[in-house]
């Protein structure tokens, strides 16, 4: 989703909201003794980041965000820790996420203790002051909704539309198969522009390339950044100069397939190109530029044959 928020409509606590809290406290505490409040984490639309959970994701969320700390800011200090999740649940709603599928978001319920130190945060949350929260979590894989291979290994650039069996697909990424949650927090203002949700990405280990610029980018005032992130800026050029090339590339090994076999669709055709590598590619280039010639002799012996009407279109 856009941002996480908290749900303004004031909680009562219940006997099952307290039995539940009782879980993560050292003593049983009261109803009195807590301030109950519930948060939309995340959903399964696509975001301004151009990515989206599955509902199967959302799923497995749900169980991994129960227990997690509250923090500001996503500054993980102890003395920042200011609340605690409970209950956590997936709910579906009566409309369409803009892949018409049933939309739907991870619902989670937190709890603060009343003590002297929480009442401005506790009336900071009734006023709408502190509403907005984002969440940290690692996924195991970010899948390219074009190809299916994990943004790593992808071609295309997520926000950009590529033809698919004759229609025109938004490319983002699909996150798949949490692998844990690490906290939620207050902020002021989403750390990423897109969405309000923190996500860090990983096959397992490392944090995806991407996320890490973006972070870069955010530090830039800071003294010791200006050269380094000049550094990531001409990396960034070099790689989108290379992207262009595989976009050109791509483009004309689909020209020469059109061309050698025109009786097969071009959303076929782009289908088994996609599947291809870099080096895939060029080798098919060497090829088809090799035998440019033979196609163009080929085309004009067959002008008298009885079946040349079926290449009059690439007539001149």
């Amino acid at each position: 989703m856009k941002e996480g928020l908290v749900i303004p409509a004031p909680e009562n606590v219940s006997d099952e909201d307290i039995k539940l809290i009782n879980k993560f406290t050292k003593r049983e505490l009261k109803k009195d003794e807590v301030y109950v409040f519930s948060m939309i984490l995340c959903d399964n639309e696509i975001d301004r980041d151009y990515e989206r959970f599955t509902n199967e994701s959302l799923e497995k969320l749900s169980n991994l965000f129960v227990g997690k700390t509250g923090i500001f800011d996503h500054d993980a200090k102890s003395k920042n820790q200011l609340a605690r999740i409970f209950s956590c649940r997936t709910e579906s709603l009566k409309k369409n996420n803009s892949l018409g599928e049933i939309y739907s978001r991870l619902l989670a319920k937190a709890y603060i203790p009343r003590t002297k130190s929480s009442e401005d945060i506790i009336l900071e949350i009734d006023s709408g002051i502190k509403k907005e929260v984002s969440i940290r979590c690692l996924v195991e894989n970010n899948i390219c909704n074009i190809c299916g291979r994990n943004s790593n290994s992808c071609i295309h650039k997520k926000g950009k539309k590529y033809l698919v069996d004759g229609k025109e697909v938004l490319c983002h990424y699909i996150l798949d198969n949490p692998l844990d949650a690490y906290e939620w927090s207050f902020v002021a203002i989403p750390a990423q522009v897109s969405a309000g949700v923190i996500k860090n990405f990983s096959n397992n280990k490392s944090e995806n390339c991407f996320d890490i610029i973006e972070k870069m980018k955010s530090e830039f005032n800071k003294k010791g950044m200006q050269d380094l992130f000049r550094k990531v800026q001409k990396i960034e050029n070099d790689v989108k100069i290379g992207q262009n090339y595989v976009t050109e590339l791509r483009d004309e090994v689909l020209k020469y397939f059109s061309f050698l076999e025109p009786q097969i669709e071009n959303s076929v055709i782009e289908k088994m190109i996609d599947s291809l590598n870099f080096n895939d590619l060029q080798k098919l280039q060497k090829i088809f530029n090799g035998k440019s010639f033979s196609l163009v002799k080929s085309q004009l012996a067959t002008e008298n044959h009885e079946d040349s009407y079926r290449h009059s279109e690439f007539k001149i």
